[in-house]
């Protein structure tokens, strides 16, 4: 029975924050640096300012432009069908909500199909990165490490700052 409740917890929390994260979007791109999401010390390895100060050849700049082109395509042309999907997915998730009783066994097989294409899309994120690494040097891919273990230590102290001021109010 305890698991029965572990997975409907999961089964409810994956939709709450695949919903969050329209609300915490602002519209702007890249956000701004200050903006509440969380994301501020997120550091986007699929573009080009992670990519900076590796001393790129250019070679690697065209093999990498090449990359991120054909990422954009595919997404482009994949988009409207994964749009519909998700709003079938939230149509779907509202309809269970809304219903008098509660059916278990629909949210289950929805919250499944949630995670599978929220992994999907992770799998393709993460193939996308192998890719662009496999464009780098040895020498430049530690380079990267270094940078973003650097940019996640100030994240950290940033983070301690930030709850430290809110300890104090």
């Amino acid at each position: 029975m305890a698991m029965n409740k572990k997975w409907l917890a999961v089964a409810m929390m994956v939709p709450l924050t695949l919903g969050s994260a329209s609300v915490l979007a602002n519209g702007k791109k890249d956000g701004d640096k200050g903006h509440k999401g969380g994301h501020a010390c997120e550091m986007r390895m699929d573009g080009k300012k992670a990519f900076r100060g590796l001393d790129l050849t250019d070679a690697q700049k065209t093999e990498m432009k090449k990359i991120r082109d054909e990422v954009r395509a595919s997404k482009k042309a994949e988009g409207d069908s994964k749009r519909q999907q998700m709003k079938s997915m939230k149509d779907q998730e509202q309809q269970l909500v809304l219903a008098a009783d509660f059916d278990e066994a629909k949210a289950q097989q929805l919250a499944s199909s949630m995670v599978a294409e929220r992994t999907a899309m992770k799998v393709e994120k993460m193939r996308t990165m192998h890719r662009m690494m496999s464009v780098l040097t040895d020498d430049q891919k530690q380079k990267l490490v270094d940078k973003q273990a650097e940019k996640a230590t100030k994240c950290e102290q940033k983070m301690q700052k930030k709850m430290s001021k809110k300890g104090n109010e």
